[in-house]
């Protein structure tokens, strides 16, 4: 057992090295958070226009919709541009060249199946929302239980949508949850190195935010809250392109048994165990 999250430490750093090598993938995660902004910009000042602020405070109908719209965008938006890291992950594990502009691409010929599994997300999120909210301790039990378990279940999706021929969500689902069973170790424990490496390397901007907003006035706090607020940004973006090669890589291994990326130069009995 512990081995199995030894090599997934392992993975991390090997995947760290393999997004300095290829920094600019980290423009697709920055145009994620930039198109999900503008939306959320959007549907604000729609909310303003037509005067339902109040009604979404107030309204379960117009909240609960405030709420499915907010899921379906950032979901959409956040697999469509992660689907492009995937893509231009494996071109890169193949050695061959890739762009920003390749990997929009390969996205936008999924964009129906990214759609399709943004919509059965949004539901979902929604549906698990309205629970917590209606049933108190019980429902609130069972939208942690459910979480963890989406989150796992899904932890290849968008491989799976980008990189395989599986076509509709519950096969996209059963496959992903197939993939993870064979990886759970390495993709668990890749998972939290890189959320832990990303997360210490934001505590700096945190706490310029801390100081920007409650020590600080003027020039200073003002500079000190953008300063941070960068740092922050710029952590979210990192960790979101490194769990993108990571996943790809072990998509890789899980499908194919090839080592890439972070795999390649390893021995493979320090990697995984035998298939």
């Amino acid at each position: 057992m512990p081995s199995k999250y030894r090599r997934g430490l392992d993975i991390t750093s090997e995947s760290l090295d393999v997004f300095r090598q290829n920094a600019t993938l980290a423009v697709l995660p920055a145009l994620s958070l930039l198109a999900v902004g503008s939306a959320f910009a959007v549907l604000a000042a729609l909310a303003f226009r037509l005067e339902i602020v109040d009604s979404l405070f107030t309204n379960d109908l117009y909240r609960y919709g405030a709420l499915f719209c907010a899921f379906a965008v950032s979901s959409s938006v956040a697999t469509f541009f992660n689907a492009a890291v995937v893509h231009c992950a494996a071109r890169i594990f193949d050695g061959e060249e890739t762009s920003v502009r390749e990997g929009l691409a390969a996205a936008w010929r999924v964009r129906r199946q990214v759609a399709t599994w943004a919509l059965v997300a949004a539901t979902l999120g929604t549906l698990m929302y309205v629970l917590d909210e209606k049933f108190g301790a019980i429902g609130s039990l069972a939208r942690l239980v459910f979480d963890l378990a989406w989150v796992l279940l899904t932890y290849f999706i968008i491989p799976v949508i980008v990189l395989d021929s599986e076509a509709g969500v519950r096969r996209q689902l059963r496959r992903s949850g197939s993939l993870f069973r064979e990886t759970w170790g390495e993709s668990v424990s890749a998972a939290i190195g890189v959320s832990f490496v990303f997360f210490v390397a934001a505590i700096p901007g945190l706490v310029l935010l801390g100081v920007g907003y409650f020590l600080l006035d003027g020039l200073l706090g003002t500079a000190a809250l953008v300063a941070g607020g960068g740092i922050v940004v710029a952590c979210l973006v990192g960790s979101q392109t490194v769990q993108a090669i990571v996943r790809t890589a072990l998509y890789r291994y899980a499908t194919t048994g090839e080592r890439v990326g972070p795999f390649a130069s390893r021995d493979p009995a320090g990697v995984f165990p035998e298939k």
